[in-house]
């Protein structure tokens, strides 16, 4: 479910990409200037994979930062955050003329949603200095005070976001989940049975690219069959998920994309909506309603009252004024925004009196997906200020007005689109859906290109550990991290790092039963370390840690390295296309090998890294031919081969511009062609002085 094509955030950023399609002459062939026009007819069309794949095979003919900003953007409509910064970034670190200077927002935007608050904000920052577009340099403000927002807001780690798994979630977008009083989800999906196979039997991927893209319907795709359907899964404790059934035609009515499920409080009616879209386009979208039965669901009924010239979508009962209503988005003319919230009070079966706008709840951007319990509003925005793109907000009904929206917080919200926050009938358990990059996402290309539904449920047991870093003065240090190693049997598991650029408490979740050890680390100051364990808690606790870290001194000739962090040997190069260790490479070598005999206990990863010539394949394969290379140099000095990890990257971590298909001279391709190593078991950190070794923090090179 992205939100590319009527929600007015994104249609802002839609509109800049058709601007572009001013400056493309017509042509004919496969020429730059016609593969470009094939793109901007691809965007108008929704298919925005499709123009991507136009834009890009028109840079690779003509380096044009015209062509660059189309891709970023495209990337933009696409969700893939990360691609979209890399693009912009491009482009805005080498326009001296502030020719794309309106891109800069765009470049925030994206680095936001990608959780890099501190770059975000640094963007719209030199935005207002430069910008001119009146409307953006309003959304730009407002971007900052949710960065601001971001920064002061605490982890509620008594909550757990859990993914819905692979019976529910599939590579493409799954929208609307609804719990039943029985505790079935009700979602939108695709119907499986339409998925179109080549002639080996394998799934269409452009086309299921495609199916994404559509505002909560699943996307539009050159296959008329592809429709987001309505499907339901029963739960079972132990099992988990039963596998989904597609509802009958009664509800799944032919040639209408049907979603957006929701229940009266009790039970017996379930609306949705049907709606028809051309080309990512939604060109219509009506509620309706069906009653249950004992055999299933009634033929469904259009409402009457609350459908009308326009897209009414996301229903939601819930009582105002000791009345029945029934809440919706809808872009009726002279709301605030694109989208607002409106209620119509029941008078009937299926029918409603008109639509009353919920008035100060609502903004110029879009307020979508509602869902009233207890008298309290749970909804989602784009035009308040936020964490991510779209925030669940909530706000109590007094009787007789809203409370100012709150926003919902962590781990509700994230960096990226959070909607359809609704609590299940027991209260134990809520449903969400986001395109999140979480580690058990499922997602067909980037890891923020579609959407997943999750589960917020409470944890059993919570220890909270809080560790409060502090100067010799008693002063708090910002911008320290703290990375938690578990302990198994005296040696160092797995390692969780966190920082805090806006304060000086960083909070870990702990498991029960037990043994980590906390390293603290801060640039300019000696690490600090302690451990603890949580054998024998059985209740929920909060552990607080202060953590004192003493300044190096101001000329000291020591760098602190400590565990996981990258540490660039910047005489290791190679020549192209081999794997050869170079004599320059040996100054390095040994020094790396002097510190392993300093540190008898030091377990290495020594990765290396390609330039982006060639394949991705054959890239792994060769930087891990180089990692073994240095590995047997090591071991040729006698350093066991059981303290080093080697390690090939291939392409995966460029350091400057020279990703695929850009023009680069020999030195800036060579610059990516390098080896490091981290600390990955034994002293948490270890003392090198300066002329050893030149220390660069790979994670801070652009």
């Amino acid at each position: 479910m992205t939100f590319t094509t009527c929600c007015k955030f994104w249609s802002l950023l839609l509109m800049a990409c058709l601007a572009l399609s001013a400056q493309a002459q017509p042509a004919t062939g496969k020429t730059p200037d016609a593969l470009v026009r094939s793109g901007e007819e691809q965007i108008e069309k929704g298919q925005y994979y499709r123009a991507l794949e136009q834009f890009e095979k028109a840079y690779k003919e003509a380096k044009e930062k015209d062509i660059a900003v189309r891709i970023a953007r495209t990337h933009l409509l696409l969700r893939d955050y990360n691609k979209a910064s890399i693009w912009f970034s491009r482009v805005l670190r080498t326009d001296r003329a502030n020719k794309f200077v309106e891109d800069r927002y765009w470049l925030g935007i994206a680095l936001k949603m990608n959780e890099n608050y501190s770059e975000a904000a640094e963007a719209f920052r030199k935005y207002l200095e430069t910008g001119k577009d009146e409307n953006r340099l309003r959304l730009a403000e407002r971007e900052l005070e949710g960065i601001d927002l971001r920064a002061g807001m605490p982890d509620n780690v008594g909550l757990e976001v859990v993914n819905a798994g692979k019976s529910i979630n599939t590579p493409e977008s799954q929208a609307s989940p609804a719990l039943d009083r029985d505790g079935s989800l009700y979602y939108g999906s695709l119907d499986a049975k339409e998925e179109k196979k080549d002639s080996k039997g394998k799934k269409d991927t452009e086309k299921e690219k495609e199916k994404s893209e559509d505002v909560d319907q699943g996307g539009s795709t050159d296959d008329p069959a592809a429709f987001m359907k309505i499907y339901r899964a029963g739960y079972s404790e132990g099992k988990g998920w039963d596998k989904a059934e597609i509802l009958p035609e009664l509800i799944n009515r032919d040639g209408y994309h049907s979603t957006n499920t929701s229940f009266s409080k009790d039970g017996q009616l379930m609306f949705f909506t049907r709606a028809v879209s051309d080309g990512g386009h939604m060109e219509e979208s009506k509620i309706y309603a069906c009653s249950r039965t004992a055999s299933g669901w009634s033929p469904a009924l259009e409402l009457k009252g609350v459908n009308g010239d326009y897209l009414a979508r996301h229903p939601a009962e819930g009582e105002l004024y000791g009345r029945i209503v029934l809440f919706f988005s809808a872009n009726i003319p002279g709301g605030k925004g694109g989208f607002d919230l409106y209620y119509a009070n029941k008078t009937g079966e299926a029918e409603y009196d008109a639509p009353v706008n919920l008035g100060s709840i609502n903004t110029e951007g879009d307020e979508l997906t509602p869902f009233m319990r207890e008298g309290v509003l749970f909804f989602s925005s784009d035009g308040l200020p936020g964490i991510g793109g779209f925030d669940v907000f909530k706000s109590t009904w007094t009787g007789s007005g809203w409370t100012a929206p709150e926003n919902m917080g962590l781990p509700v919200n994230s960096g990226a689109d959070d909607l359809y926050y609704r609590i299940g009938s027991d209260g134990d358990k809520a449903v969400l859906v986001s395109n999140r990059a979480h580690p058990d996402a499922k997602s067909l290309k980037s890891k923020t290109c579609c959407d997943d539904i999750y589960f917020i449920q409470r944890r059993k047991l919570v220890i909270d550990l809080t560790t409060v870093v502090l100067d010799e003065k008693k002063k708090g240090i910002k911008g320290a991290t703290a990375q938690l190693i578990e302990m198994k049997s005296g040696k160092e598991g797995e390692v969780q790092s966190k920082s805090n650029s806006q304060g000086n408490e960083i909070a870990h979740l702990l498991d029960k039963d037990k043994s980590y050890k906390v390293v603290v680390s801060k640039e300019g100051y000696f690490p600090s370390e302690f451990e603890l364990n949580t054998v024998g808690i059985d209740k929920d606790q909060n552990i607080r840690k202060e953590v004192v870290l003493r300044v190096l001194p101001p000329e000291s000739d020591v760098e602190i390295i400590t565990i996981n962090e990258p540490i660039r040997l910047n005489n290791i190069y190679y020549d192209f296309d081999d794997d050869k260790i170079l004599p320059d490479a040996e100054k390095d070598l040994g020094a790396l090998k002097g510190l392993m005999d300093q540190y008898p206990d030091m377990v290495i990863e020594l990765s290396s890294h390609t330039d982006s010539r060639g394949s991705d394949v054959y890239n792994v394969q060769l930087s891990q031919r180089r990692a073994n290379s240095a590995k047997k140099w090591l071991m040729g000095q006698k350093v066991s081969a059981q303290r080093i990890v080697a390690k090939g990257y291939g392409e995966e971590k460029i350091l400057n511009h020279c990703t695929d298909d850009e023009e680069c001279n020999e030195e800036e391709h060579r610059f990516n062609r390098r080896t490091e190593f981290k600390i990955i078991a034994g002293p948490t950190s270890i003392e090198v002085k300066k002329e050893v070794l030149n220390k660069n923090k790979s994670n801070k090179v652009k």
